[in-house]
């Protein structure tokens, strides 16, 4: 009994056994090891890796970030990177590989970086593909301030000054000096130097060009080249200067300025020579304060030079000067420190003795002794309108003297001239009266008694009334002289249509520079409003090359208008800039435009005096 109760435990025990059930171990132990060699021979198929040449440079050094992947088609994502450091070179190479029958390709980038900031930077892990790179810590400390002492090879100086005649210190200490001038008037001549100091030769060199906002920026002739001996080194110079002409008040930054390039390395039994190393130097950058209008400054324009002077030149003999005939006058200014376009007029305006008909001015700009000149040539036809003597004024120009900080007076003499009375006269022509045609003999006849034949002169009326080419030719005459008129009528109706397009035109034009005007004095925005009245007067004055707000007040004689012009002018370089109330100007220009709609029409009611001259 007890012999069948267990045999059919061990029954029961085989049946609900799986005859897999003795091999279940061996089987999961096989699967974990396959899943842990295919996860372990991924990670090999998708290394990545990044690294540097060092860990600590100075920021004006450059360093080569290497990375290398192994069977991976990604590319490296530089983004993250650009925000500390400036990416200077790039460079890939690739290998391909065959070991015990398996292939390998790796890929090898090869990145130039040059850092933006002093202290402890990270370059980020870069993602290549799928996979990223490890972070890598870099250390960047400040450039040498003694770069020539140090004995560099290449270095960069910076020097300002208000003058092209600075001259090179004999031991530049740093890349800017520090006893140099860091505040200059708003429009004022800057000079700016950048000196490269360099002591081996170099290929593919570049040099960052200069940008500045609210800046005029022109570059002086060609770069120079010399030698120097400083700190015992000898260094070739090039040397690069420019004239900038803030044009704003406040704060201007002069961005570093970067000279990259590649050292040559000479080769053993060659002329030539390879491209080795990359070499970067920079300069810091340089906060200026740029001084608004001083507030005791009287003059109509703002002129801060070093010397202004007035000239005056007539080309005929002024002894010959004859009523009703031309003669031209040049006015010549010569400004050192300001642009020819910074200049203003000086013609003379027409009077009731002269009328003057000005022609296009003429810039220029001269480089003297490192300083620029500038030039503006006035000429102008002058038409004395009556005989006796008659004044050409006194022409004055304020401008404003940088070297002695004080409002100064430029003056041309008034001249005074004797117009000689015209030499043509006119004569009554005698009148003579033809005499009639005879319609009958006559005969010539003498006082006295001659044996001469007498001459008869007989008149007979011709007979055209029977010719008929008279008849065929009256006829053609008259169909030529009526498709004449027909030609004439439709011309002139063609110029009349066109004229009255072209006047809408204009008008529309004008009302919408007008408008534009109006609307930026409304908003009571300075700059807007600046750029729009000088868009209507050159629309308006009909002087498309008219530029700044000056030369608007140069052609107009209209004192209120040309008071809100210079308060306009003024506001743009006030630390203020929301003083400024635009609807003075609205009221002022609308009066003008007024004022000069109505001389107009009294114009046009009477007879002209003169006929217009084009020069």
């Amino acid at each position: 009994m007890v012999m069948l109760k267990e045999r059919e435990k061990q029954m029961r025990r085989n049946m609900n056994s799986s005859p897999f059930t003795g091999i279940a171990a061996p089987v999961s132990g096989i699967i974990i090891l396959c899943l842990f060699l295919l996860f372990y021979t991924g990670i090999a198929w998708a290394k990545v890796t990044a690294s540097t040449d060092r860990n600590t440079l100075s920021i004006d050094e450059t360093i080569t970030l290497k990375i290398t992947s192994e069977d991976n088609s990604g590319t490296p994502d530089l983004t993250e990177i650009e925000s500390d450091f400036q990416i200077m070179g790039r460079g890939q190479s690739q290998n391909y590989s065959m070991i015990n029958g398996h292939a390998s390709h790796t890929n090898t980038w090869s990145i130039t970086l040059l850092p933006k900031k002093t202290g402890t930077i990270t370059i980020p892990a870069i993602k290549v593909g799928n996979e990223t790179t490890h972070a890598i810590s870099l250390v960047i400390q400040k450039q040498s301030s003694t770069p020539a002492i140090d004995g560099k090879d290449v270095f960069l100086k910076i020097t300002l000054s208000s003058s092209g005649s600075d001259t090179l210190t004999p031991d530049p200490a740093s890349d800017v000096d520090s006893e140099q001038p860091n505040s200059f008037y708003v429009q004022q001549q800057i000079i700016l130097t950048v000196r490269l100091f360099h002591r081996i030769r170099f290929s593919n060199a570049t040099l960052s060009d200069l940008a500045l906002k609210n800046t005029v920026v022109e570059k002086l002739g060609n770069d120079a080249k010399y030698s120097k001996v400083i700190a015992s080194n000898r260094y070739n110079i090039i040397e690069r200067r420019y004239a900038i002409y803030p044009q704003q008040s406040g704060k201007l930054i002069i961005p570093a300025m970067t000279f990259s390039g590649n050292a040559e390395i000479s080769q053993n039994f060659s002329l030539f020579s390879r491209p080795g190393r990359q070499i970067i130097s920079r300069t810091k950058a340089i906060t200026l304060d740029i001084l608004p209008i001083p507030e005791s400054y009287t003059g109509k324009i703002w002129l801060p030079a070093k010397s202004l002077e007035i000239e005056s030149e007539i080309i005929e003999d002024t002894n010959l000067i004859t009523e009703g005939e031309a003669f031209t006058r040049h006015i010549v200014l010569r400004a050192k420190g300001l642009l020819g376009s910074q200049l203003p007029t000086s013609s003379v305006a027409s009077s009731k003795t002269l009328k003057t008909y000005p022609d296009k001015e003429k810039l220029s700009n001269q480089l003297i002794n490192g300083d620029v000149v500038g030039v503006r040539r006035d000429t102008v036809a002058i038409i004395p309108l009556k005989a006796g003597p008659f004044t050409l004024p006194e022409i004055k120009i304020d401008w404003w003297n940088t070297k002695t900080n004080q409002q100064e007076t430029s003056h041309l003499a008034a001249q005074t001239f004797l117009a000689q009375q015209s030499n043509e006269t006119t004569t009554d022509a005698e009148a003579h009266q033809p005499a009639p045609l005879a319609t009958t003999e006559k005969t010539i006849q003498t006082d006295k008694p001659t044996a001469e034949t007498v001459e008869k002169i007989v008149y007979k009326e011709p007979h055209f009334t029977k010719d008929p080419w008279f008849w065929l030719s009256v006829a053609l005459l008259i169909i030529w002289m009526i498709t004449l008129a027909l030609l004439i009528a439709a011309s002139s109706q063609k110029k009349k249509i066109t004229k009255k397009i072209v006047n809408n035109s204009f008008h529309h034009q004008h009302k919408n520079y007008l408008q534009a005007v109006y609307d930026a004095c409304l908003d009571n925005d300075a700059n807007k409003a600046s750029q729009t009245l000088i868009q209507w007067a050159k629309d308006y004055f009909q002087q498309p090359m008219l530029s700044g707000l000056s030369a608007i007040i140069q052609i107009t004689d209209d004192e209120s208008l040309n008071q809100a012009i210079n308060e306009l002018e003024s506001s743009q370089y006030s630390q203020d800039k929301h003083s400024w109330d635009g609807k003075i100007l609205i009221s002022v220009l609308k009066h003008f435009i007024e004022q000069n709609k109505t001389e107009e029409q009294n114009r046009s009611k009477q007879p002209q005096a003169f006929s217009s001259l084009n020069p």
